[in-house]
């Protein structure tokens, strides 16, 4: 059996036509389940390949259309122009996948998650940057333009933002922990209620900016169990005009949000690095 799969792979490597994947799903779904860096066919729609892991895989060009793929897994596949229309993406795991061209359009996506994926000016533009920057953990979105997108709620964790453009964009609540946000343009952004705790800011501009009740600080705890007060670094941003009397320190248990405070002044200059200076800040 093991020697009818491998020699199935190799010939599914060599760009088996289309027919060879459309006959037994049974057959396709032990194929790719057992190939890591295969060339698959371009033509996989309709097929049940729930719970599958695409490995390396070239599948650039590839149509998804109507297939069931709940709980797949993509892990650094190529996936320049592969389709998706109308597919089954329920809790679906995209990990350090490139996307370039990839339409996702009328897909199932609820608990869809992106993780280390990189993606182009193109797709943010289009329907796929509206479900990628829903939750994005480490992503790389350096350099892209942003600003005015509706981001509330988002959850872009340890993100690459670097040199992003955000000017303007709705991010109330949007979770920004551990973000690469060096001189990132947030003016006239509005960041009420988001957490940017550990984001490095150094050179972000913040001009007419709303902070409000943006969580701050918070707590982080070492090994040893021992507790700290972690914060964004303002390191180099320019505050002139800026109201932090109302930014907020939390601890890092989301169950309990009644913990929270007002960051103290001293926690802005020790922790988070500010120049307060022309900021109002809290007494």
């Amino acid at each position: 059996m093991f020697r009818t799969l491998i020699l199935l792979a190799a010939a599914l490597a060599l760009l088996a036509p289309p027919v060879s994947a459309r006959g037994d799903d049974g057959v396709t779904r032990q194929l790719i389940d057992h190939c890591v860096g295969c060339s698959l066919p371009k033509d996989l729609r309709g097929l049940d390949l729930h719970g599958l892991r695409f490995v390396g895989d070239d599948l650039r060009d590839v149509d998804f259309s109507r297939a069931n793929l709940r709980g797949a897994d993509f892990t650094g596949a190529d996936l320049d122009g592969t389709r998706f229309d109308d597919a089954d993406l329920r809790d679906a795991r995209f990990t350090g996948v490139r996307l370039r061209g990839v339409s996702f359009a009328r897909a199932n996506v609820a608990g869809i998650r992106f993780v280390g994926v990189s993606v182009d000016q193109e797709a943010i533009d289009g329907a796929t940057g509206a479900i990628l920057l829903r939750e994005c953990t480490g992503c790389s979105l350096r350099g892209l333009d942003l600003h005015g997108v509706d981001l509330h709620g988002s959850r872009i964790v340890g993100a690459d933002l670097h040199d992003a453009n955000l000017a303007g964009t709705n991010l109330r609540d949007a979770r920004l922990v551990g973000v690469n946000a060096r001189d990132t343009d947030f003016s006239g952004s509005d960041l009420r209620g988001a957490n940017v705790v550990g984001a490095r800011l150094h050179g972000a501009r913040l001009a007419r900016a709303t902070l409000g009740d943006a969580i701050l600080c918070g707590e982080n705890r070492n090994d040893w169990g021992e507790a700290r007060t972690v914060c964004a670094d303002l390191d180099g941003v320019d505050l002139h005009g800026i109201d932090l009397r109302a930014v907020r320190w939390c601890p890092s248990r989301d169950d309990a949000p009644g913990a929270c405070r007002t960051v103290t002044r001293r926690e802005l200059i020790e922790d988070a690095h500010a120049d307060l200076r022309g900021a109002q800040t809290p007494a």
